[in-house]
């Protein structure tokens, strides 16, 4: 039986998906909460959800999308900060459910409302700066490569964030600009890893790479944002080029601010 063209693209975008997934979570297993946090934070499910909306749909669609990603992310801040808050002291389920509800509404909630570049902008610095008012001191916890990994951890967080990224690009049509958008940040990067982390590792452990996390995201935030205000004028390959030289930039940023910090405490 051949397989008709729908299907070897969904077949190709869940299997490329994958293969990005696997190498980010073996490479943050063995970095520890702070690194891990940093790879969870690439565009692993966004960035081929973009790159494939890019081959069906127009500038303008692509930067109508990467605006509501990033109002949206501003979701991912309360994710996150709930997960770190509730992860210690309470099992998967409970924590994962909790987050993903306050995700869900903070989504309803951003979904009715019209947002320009500077409102996203005050949006996401609000919540973030939140956010990491409210988590604690975590990043001395235990570094993540220290468990053994069940077989089925990384095919399970691969296939989940395959599936989003096949379904954001083969619903985008219906969706429309605003809700791919949304469809696009859903934080299954976040919930697999956190489920991997959590019942592999404890609660202190994946409470510690979300709190590093909500450091990181920023950089995806001005990403999304040069992608927004960069499609129409320079089209989007070169504007995805830019948002994850930005990303990158955060991210390295943020090493060099953790090797400084860890420099001066030996010096005390």
């Amino acid at each position: 039986m051949t397989l008709g063209p729908f299907w070897v693209s969904f077949l190709l975008k869940i299997l490329v998906t994958a293969a990005v997934v696997i190498a980010a979570a073996r490479t943050a297993e063995r970095a520890g909460p702070f690194f891990g946090a940093l790879i969870a934070c690439l565009p692993v499910s966004a960035g081929p959800s973009y790159v494939l909306l890019s081959l069906q749909s127009s500038d303008g669609f692509i930067a109508e999308t990467a605006l509501a990603s990033a109002a949206m992310s501003a979701g991912a801040a309360l994710f996150l900060a709930i997960y770190v808050v509730l992860a210690p002291r309470a099992g998967v389920a409970a924590t994962l459910g909790s987050a993903l509800g306050a995700w869900l509404a903070a989504a309803f909630l951003i979904r009715q409302a019209q947002w320009t570049t500077l409102a996203v902008v005050a949006l996401n610095t609000l919540a973030y700066g939140l956010a990491l008012l409210a988590i604690p001191r975590l990043e001395r916890t235990q570094p993540i490569s220290r468990s053994e990994r069940r077989w089925f951890d990384l095919p399970l967080m691969a296939a989940m964030v395959g599936l989003l990224v096949a379904a954001v690009v083969s619903l985008s049509a219906v969706l429309g600009a605003a809700l791919t958008g949304i469809a696009a940040v859903f934080p299954v990067t976040f919930s697999s890893l956190g489920v991997i982390v959590h019942s592999r590792l404890g609660g202190r452990v994946a409470a510690a790479t979300m709190a590093g996390a909500i450091r990181a995201m920023p950089g995806f935030v001005l990403g999304l944002i040069a992608l927004h205000l960069l499609a129409l004028p320079a089209g989007a390959p070169l504007a995805m080029l830019a948002a994850l030289t930005v990303m990158l930039a955060w991210s390295g940023g943020l090493i060099l601010w953790r090797v400084r910090r860890l420099g001066a405490s030996r010096l005390r």
